[in-house]
Parts: C-alpha cells; sequence; structure tokens
C-alpha cells in the first residue's frame, strides 16, 4: 500500500501576481473508493453478506447526523470521533452571546489513536502523467 502524491505549482499568498512560485508535493485525489466497492471488500472479508453489509453502512449514516444534531459527539474508539464544532461573533458581554452569535458549523472528525498509527510511515509513490514512478521511502519531514 502506498499514498500517490503530484507536483504542485503554488503561488506566494497574498502577493500581487503570485509572487515566487514553488514546487510542493500534494496529494493525487482523483482515486477514490466508491461506497459499493467498500461495502464489496467488507463482505468478502467477513461473514456478513453485502446486502447486511449495506443495511448496517446505510443505518451508520442516518444515526451519525442524528446524534451530532442532538449535540453529542459519536466516540468509535479505535477508528475515531465525529463532533460538531460552531464559530461564533464575539459579544463584550456575556448576556449578548445567543444563537445569533452563530456563524457556522461543522462536523469534525478526530482519528483515533489505531488510524492515526497507520500513518506514522506511510510509503509515497509519486504519480506523474497518471504513471506511477519510483517508490519514496522517505520518511515524513526528512529532505530529499
Amino acid at each position: 500500500m502506498s499514498i500517490q502524491f503530484k507536483t504542485v505549482r503554488r503561488s506566494e499568498p497574498g502577493v500581487p501576481g503570485g509572487g515566487q512560485h514553488k514546487y510542493y508535493a500534494g496529494i493525487e485525489r482523483d482515486r477514490k473508493v466508491e461506497m459499493r466497492t467498500f461495502i464489496k471488500a467488507i463482505g468478502a472479508r467477513s461473514t456478513v453478506n453485502v446486502a447486511d453489509v449495506y443495511a448496517v453502512i446505510e443505518t451508520f449514516l442516518q444515526l451519525i447526523p442524528e446524534y451530532l444534531l442532538e449535540g453529542r459527539a459519536v466516540d468509535l474508539g479505535p477508528f475515531g470521533k465525529f463532533s460538531v464544532n460552531i464559530s461564533s461573533i464575539g459579544h463584550e458581554q456575556p448576556e449578548d452571546v445567543s444563537v445569533f452569535s452563530i456563524r457556522k458549523t461543522r462536523v469534525q472528525f478526530t482519528p483515533g489513536e489505531e488510524l492515526k498509527n497507520q500513518f506514522i510511515k506511510p510509503k509515497f509513490v509519486k504519480a506523474e502523467n497518471g504513471d506511477l514512478v519510483t517508490p519514496a521511502d522517505v520518511e515524513p519531514k526528512q529532505v530529499a
């Protein structure tokens, strides 16, 4: 298993005309696993049939928002935790804070330790023109 990355050109933020451009490694995001493929893989690795896996996933997708909309965090143990975060306007006096102060809500996912540990030393492969090339078994934060 390896994570594909590509070369990304970025300019300096806030500089008219973009300033000096630099090149960075960025994740190749065109590769994804569709839900049907994911469900079939779960069925193949377990004693549960695909229809039952689909039903469980569908129920999971319905329950997560229900619990979050009750203001509860959903802790899935080693996988991670879903929670709701808000941003609001600051006020001088505590009594001025109201529901109208809230400007934005978002769902946050925080990976659990077991999931985080899978990404301590991932392997990377550079994707150029859609083709896989030399593996870059470089540890994160190591300069080549």
